[in-house]
């Protein structure tokens, strides 16, 4: 079981297990003992991925257990999360992937691909934007880019196996000192993460919330089907809200 404060700054747990292989795909029983348990959709909601189940229930603060199963395609864990929410733990997805080993899950080192129908798109929001172009062969290509308050970030990985996830994992989640006033965060949430201030940032490797960013974006748009999209995707600015403009787009409801 794994134990920590939430987004929502109140403390949270949750316990994760295996409950089959031979799965083509890595799959979350999110709501596992519900009436049919796969009826929800993903929201954007208070900074975060939120899944909302038809009966009401939500389960907010996915996306990085949901990066984390990218490493356990042909695995089904069964999750319980009694708060509604899952801990933020160290901000990065490193700890999630500890847990579905130790509860019995097995790495395999072949991803999940698939092909879009669409041959590239592009969405955007303001000055924030995302670009897809796709590919025939399995891997998928990122491109991210930040540059907010000053502050520039940057990160291209190209993803054909489970190895090239190891970095991305580890990548903790960050917030600028400028938006703190404004967030709303609890106190509780110092030790979840990093807060990004000019000159005065200890990162664990250069351009680390570039490879977070990457982070939530594979957790956004794997937690409906578990798989990723062939292809390249430059993004810039990105976020949440706009990863799950990419999610519709290429898993619509």
């Amino acid at each position: 079981m794994l134990k920590s404060f939430g987004i929502s700054g109140r403390e949270c747990e949750a316990e994760l297990e295996l409950l089959r292989t031979g799965l083509d795909f890595g799959k979350v029983d999110w709501f596992h003992g519900e009436e049919n348990p796969n009826d929800f959709k993903v929201i954007y909601e208070g900074r975060t991925s939120v899944l909302m189940h038809i009966s009401g229930k939500k389960i907010k603060g996915v996306e990085h257990l949901s990066a984390a199963m990218l490493l356990f395609s042909g695995c089904c864990f069964k999750l319980k999360a009694p708060q509604g929410e899952l801990p933020l733990l160290d901000g990065s997805a490193a700890l999630w992937e500890k847990e579905l080993e130790k509860v019995g899950g097995i790495k395999n080192n072949n991803l999940p691909f698939c092909e879009l129908p669409e041959k590239e798109f592009e969405i955007k929001m303001d000055e924030r934007f995302v670009k897809f172009q796709n590919a025939d062969e399995n891997y998928l290509e990122i491109k991210y880019s930040i540059d907010r308050f000053g502050q520039k970030f940057g990160a291209n990985v190209k993803i054909n196996s489970a190895k090239d996830l190891e970095k991305i994992l580890l990548a903790r989640t960050y917030i600028f000192a400028e938006e703190l006033p404004s967030a709303g965060l609890s106190e509780n949430l110092r030790g979840c993460g990093v807060v990004l201030s000019e000159g005065g940032t200890s990162l664990l490797f250069e351009n680390e919330p570039a490879f977070h960013k990457i982070l939530d974006f594979l957790g956004d748009i794997t937690l409906r089907k578990g798989v990723l999209p062939k292809g390249k995707f430059e993004i810039f600015n990105g976020g949440h809200e706009l990863h799950h403009r990419v999610l519709e787009k290429i898993t619509p409801a």
